[in-house]
């Protein structure tokens, strides 16, 4: 009898435990951009004082895990991840403590950021200095991968590349991959984006990008001609005074992911009418414009002679 009240105080005591668990409230679920942010917050400003080598290698397996999160396998980048939260002893509980700046603010940053650097005379040998760490992932030649994770930024407008670094400083446009490198802890201040900008700008264009399947370009054109060219250029050439991206000769694949950004509200820094741009058209037609716009091709001036590499990499 004895052991039978025992065994019945044990399943008891059990039952109460499993009843506790239901009825208590759910851990938070963290994804993978909330424990990227945690991260980045702790890249910047080291709250748990690491060391510079700690923090060097949590720098490289954070990039990593962007890529991997990039391509869709999300549980290996979430694993990725964990390597700097054990590294540098973070906790997630900053995630819900932060409280994220307003669309109003984060343009006011970033034209701050870009009114500083389009101040400046630029440097554009200390530019290449600055733009060996972007290499690793848009090549020395700049012409980035036709995958679409990296873009051509070879011969991209100065004030453009200007802006769009100012909008990643600033947290006005998103891009795990960007983040750290276009931060003032990685390249240093605003004179910093003004000599990178001018390097970028002086690069030859491969014309050897990705493109789409070819299958609809007549329809591309028209649509192009309609609602591409007031902005962009008849030929893709975009503009510097009116900032305006050069999107000829850009890796397809890109263009595509940039489009969906866009429709999808991910990409904070596009204008009125490209956001409306991207909700007008069909997937169709999407495809059919952004196909024809990656076959532009740019002044010949401007292209990459075939075989060519660029020089500032060559080993003495």
């Amino acid at each position: 009898m004895h052991n039978l009240k025992m065994i019945l105080r044990h399943c008891l005591g059990a039952l109460l435990l499993v009843t506790a668990a239901i009825h208590a409230d759910p851990e938070p679920e963290y994804t993978f951009m909330d424990d990227l942010k945690v991260v980045d917050d702790a890249l910047r400003n080291n709250p748990t004082h690491a060391l510079r080598q700690s923090l060097e290698s949590c720098l490289k397996q954070r990039n990593h895990a962007v890529v991997l999160n990039e391509i869709g396998m999300e549980e290996r980048a979430r694993r990725a991840l964990q390597y700097c939260f054990d590294s540098l002893y973070l906790t997630r509980e900053t995630v819900v403590k932060v409280k994220a700046p307003t669309q109003e603010e984060l343009q006011a940053l970033a034209q701050q950021e870009f009114d500083r650097a389009l101040a400046l005379a630029p440097d554009v040998r200390n530019g290449l200095a600055i733009y060996r760490e972007c290499a690793a992932c848009h090549e020395p030649e700049g012409w980035g991968l036709a995958s679409g994770i990296v873009p051509q930024i070879a011969g991209q407008h100065r004030d453009v590349v200007i802006k769009q670094l100012a909008d990643f400083r600033a947290g006005n446009r998103n891009s795990g991959l960007m983040a750290p490198y276009a931060s003032v802890e990685s390249i240093g201040g605003a004179q910093a984006v003004a000599d990178v900008a001018e390097y970028v700008s002086t690069l030859e264009i491969s014309v050897d990008n990705g493109k789409g399947p070819g299958t609809s370009l007549a329809l591309g054109e028209r649509l192009y001609a309609r609602h591409c060219a007031k902005c962009h250029g008849d030929n893709g050439e975009g503009s510097n005074e009116d900032l305006a991206p050069r999107i000829q000769a850009q890796h397809y694949k890109y263009l595509l992911e940039q489009f969906r950004a866009i429709r999808d509200g991910e990409r904070r820094n596009a204008s009125a009418k490209m956001t409306a741009l991207s909700k007008e058209l069909t997937g169709e037609e999407v495809a059919a414009v952004l196909d024809y716009t990656s076959r532009l091709l740019p002044d010949e001036e401007l292209r990459a002679p075939e075989g060519w590499r660029n020089p500032d990499f060559e080993q003495p």
